[in-house]
């Protein structure tokens, strides 16, 4: 079985997270009262975060921290199953 680039994996998922986290950040503008932007999810999902520019910023570096870290952790566990569970020979 093919295992895992771990390069490869991490920044795949830590740019699609940036890319999901600007665009989600990007309508609160547009869409102020929705439920999403007025809760204090933002806040507990990514400690230090409010909506200015700095806070936004620690968002995004939270959320590629995030995305890195789940990346590494999948990849591994990946790779140790594949390798262990691959028949012989194969």
């Amino acid at each position: 079985m093919t295992r895992l680039n771990l390069a490869l994996v991490t920044a795949t998922t830590t740019v699609f997270a940036a890319v999901a986290y600007l665009a989600c950040a990007a309508f609160q503008p547009l869409l102020p009262n929705l439920a999403m932007y007025t809760s204090p999810m933002w806040a507990a999902a990514f400690p230090g975060f409010s909506w200015s520019l700095g806070g936004v910023l620690i968002g995004l570096v939270e959320i590629m921290l995030y995305a890195a870290a789940g990346s590494a952790l999948y990849v591994g566990l990946y790779n140790a199953f594949a390798a262990r569970m691959t028949p012989a020979g194969t």
